[in-house]
């Protein structure tokens, strides 16, 4: 079969994430009650055991936690605070207060090993879950740097301080620039890539 480069590839949004575990009522806990995940539908197929969970209603699952994990799976070898298949899952969060609230539930939960990042593109929370899944929850800020860029998060600090703060951060950062304009940049170079692809 032959790929045809002119072919414009099928529209897609992304709609959700299943994850493999060992202990399905552990991860079900977790991810209900510390990142409020309502669980839509439970059942078995193809010899696992399945638990559909979403926090829209608009979808009837954003994560599936399955069971067949392998126990004793290796660690990543590169950062073993990566997940050894999965890098990370990520989620948006709507504000600083509620990133705080997040890291308050965290450690309630025992979750101990929760890493603040200031990436300048967006504030985040990295913290694994039960089974040692990498997730990040994260706001976006307003400006854009170039990425890799972490430096350590000051949650304590008040919405302001730590908005002027990442401000001056930025602005000392290679690519520097309000995250509308990249954005805007970036969905120029996509149509330009889709056009050159139909045109090929």
């Amino acid at each position: 079969m032959t790929f045809n480069a002119a072919t414009r590839p099928a529209r897609l949004r992304f709609s959700h994430l299943g994850v493999s575990v060992m202990d399905i009522e552990m991860m079900e806990d977790f991810y209900s009650k510390v990142l409020g995940f309502t669980v839509t539908d439970r059942g078995a197929s193809s010899g696992l055991k399945i638990v559909f969970m979403s926090r829209d209603p608009d979808e009837h699952h954003q994560i599936v936690l399955a069971t067949g994990r392998p126990v004793g799976m290796p660690a990543n070898t590169a950062n073993p605070a990566f997940g050894p298949s999965i890098n990370q899952i990520s989620f948006r969060v709507d504000g600083l207060s509620e990133l705080r609230i997040l890291d308050t539930a965290l450690r309630d939960y025992g979750i101990r090993n929760v890493t603040p990042v200031n990436h300048g593109i967006a504030w985040s929370l990295y913290f694994p879950d039960p089974e040692g899944n990498n997730i990040e929850c994260f706001v976006d800020t307003p400006w854009y740097i170039e990425q890799p860029f972490r430096q350590v998060l000051e949650l304590s600090l008040d919405d302001e301080t730590l908005m002027t703060r990442t401000h001056e951060m930025c602005r000392a950062s290679k690519g520097y620039r309000p995250y509308s304009e990249w954005r805007a940049e970036i969905a120029a170079r996509m149509a330009a890539q889709q056009a050159g692809r139909r045109l090929a």
